[in-house]
């Protein structure tokens, strides 16, 4: 069915013209009584009901401005930042302002960001609740003592195990950002366009009492980067899942507890031997469902109470912040290998190849680092009854440590950058957008939309990944020669015994997918070696004397056909 798009003017210029200079004297209601055959004959007249759809063109500064406030509430909401009325309106005005001055001195439209316009805005957006809650307001020790007091008398009375008390927290990450000094972040900075130093991503990461690390949960803005080409998603070392802004939502954070927690916590307690009994602790914030306690009777969903997750929330008592720091001592090392490896490779040469794939490959590694004696000694200021304090344990020394082996990679990479600079880019997350980094965000999304447009109308297939026996056999060449390499220098044949035991345990799931793919390959010879060929029937046409074969007759002679 072909749709037309009609703008009201232009029905309006189909009607009849005695119709548009009818007699005023009657009320608006009778005249339209008198007068409604008409007009549904005018719209007839003008395109197919049916298949007519009258839209209102959007465009100019206001509507530009209202996109741009809806990524900035939403930024907001997400890093737990109140927000009143007069919040909004200030940067509703702001944000316009900036856009005028960018459309030129011509553009002479006002905007005054009324409560009328505010309660239309709210509408259209689907926006609930003006003000929120959360980490942004003064902590309340007292609500907290109580609060912790009660899930102590819960944890007693219930009998649950540290291993089924599991706490989740989010936090964004600038993955693809230097510290501010460096030369790359201020070279970063005069790009023309969107800035990868602002490429923003958002995990969601948890672990239970006991230390036990759940696999992370990362939200980007593109469903299929290019850096997925021939990945299957699936078998990423994260949950991966895609948003228009990178942010965490009801739908997202539901998809998350039904599809992974609930899997991944089952099968753990099934190992363990334990009973499937969860209690789950998380923030009060939008992002997170209420009804979540009602799908699951065996899960059991309590919720911070406001103003208590400074003091409180297991993750963010040093964990996410240590994950950071991990990620980004990671990620100079690898550069510095690269480096090394190649010594016509530049920083900027290796900076510019990082993809989101080799971010989440660091990601994953960073979250290893985090050691279960870390996990478990900073949960004591929520659950008391199962955590080992671990006496000389000091977190913040641990993450002081890393941030100092970060300065001193820098170095190795001739950045300029000191402890202060490290310590304001693991904080950063909580700065606000401005208002160019809004629009660029917006134009970047805009852009992208147009790039895969275009690779889906010109993409070639390109070729897909999977083993055969003959890249498996080469690999295992390589490794043989690898190990032989370092047996030739290494002194110590109880190290390297060591070291060669581990990697061939290391390579054993690819020997034994060499294995199946060798015995399909032996059963398909066989198979084909030993499989009868069944003798074709050759029909040749009858003679005179054995008759029609199509009207056959009965036999006269004694000899068997």
């Amino acid at each position: 069915m072909q749709v037309t798009t009609v703008r009201l003017y232009d029905v309006f210029d189909s009607f009849p013209r005695q119709l548009l200079a009818a007699p005023v004297s009657r009320s608006p209601k009778s005249r339209y009584a008198a007068d409604r055959n008409r007009i549904r004959e005018a719209v007839k007249g003008s395109a197919p009901l049916r298949s007519t759809v009258i839209t209102k063109q959007r465009t100019g500064s206001i509507h530009e401005m209202k996109k741009l406030l809806n990524i900035w509430m939403q930024d907001q909401i997400q890093k737990w930042t109140p927000l009143s009325l007069f919040t909004i309106q200030s940067k509703a005005r702001s944000l316009f302002e900036t856009l005028k001055e960018r459309a030129g001195e011509d553009y002479s439209q006002e905007f005054v960001a009324s409560t009328g316009w505010f309660k239309r805005f709210k509408k259209r957006f689907q926006l609930h609740n003006v003000r929120v809650t959360g980490e942004a307001a003064s902590a309340d020790e007292e609500v907290t003592s109580k609060f912790v007091y009660s899930l102590d008398e819960i944890i007693k009375n219930e009998g649950h195990l540290a291993e089924q008390i599991f706490n989740v927290d989010e936090t964004g990450l600038y993955w693809k950002q230097m510290p501010g000094r460096t030369y790359i972040h201020k070279e970063a900075k005069s790009m023309p366009g969107f800035k990868a130093h602002k490429d923003r991503l958002t995990l969601l990461l948890g672990r239970n009492i006991a230390g036990f690390k759940l696999k992370p949960f990362l939200i980007y803005h593109s469903e299929n980067p290019c850096a997925f080409k021939n990945v299957n998603k699936h078998t990423l070392p994260v949950y991966y899942r895609s948003n228009r802004n990178a942010w965490m939502n009801q739908a997202l954070f539901e998809d998350w507890f039904s599809n992974c927690f609930i899997h991944q916590v089952r099968e753990y307690c099934l190992e363990r031997g334990i009973p499937f009994k969860i209690l789950l602790l998380l923030d009060n914030v939008p992002g997170h469902s209420c009804h979540l306690a009602d799908l699951y009777p065996n899960v059991k969903v309590f919720f911070l109470p406001p103003n208590t997750t400074p003091l409180i929330q297991l993750m963010d008592q040093g964990v996410i912040a240590t994950l950071k720091a991990n990620y980004l001592r990671t990620t100079f090392a690898q550069a510095i290998a690269a480096i090394d490896a190649d010594p016509e490779l530049s920083l900027r040469e290796f900076w510019k190849q990082y993809n989101i794939l080799k971010c989440i490959k660091n990601l994953v590694t960073a979250w290893d680092s985090v050691t279960e004696k870390y996990m478990n000694g900073v949960g004591k200021k929520c659950v008391k009854r199962y955590v080992n304090t671990f006496a000389g344990f000091n977190s913040e020394q641990e993450l002081y440590e890393i941030r100092e082996e970060i300065v001193k990679l820098s170095k190795d990479l001739s950045l300029e950058c000191e402890m202060e600079d490290v310590e304001e880019l693991l904080d950063r997350e909580s700065g606000e957008l401005t208002n160019e980094e809004l629009i660029e965000l917006e134009e970047e999304r805009v852009a992208e939309e147009e790039t895969r447009e275009l690779e889906k109308d010109e993409e070639e297939e390109a070729p897909q990944r999977m083993f055969t026996t003959k890249g498996l056999s080469e690999g295992f060449s390589l490794l043989n020669k690898l190990l032989v390499h370092f047996e030739k220098m290494d002194p110590n044949i109880e190290r390297f015994t060591r070291i060669e035991r581990m990697a061939r345990n290391t390579f054993r799931p690819y020997c034994e997918i060499y294995e199946e793919k060798k015995n399909q390959t032996i059963q398909t010879k066989l198979t084909m070696f030993m499989k009868r060929a069944t003798p074709p029937i050759t029909l040749s046409a009858a003679s005179p004397d054995e008759g029609d074969i199509n009207n056959p007759q009965p036999s006269t002679s004694g000899a068997r056909s």
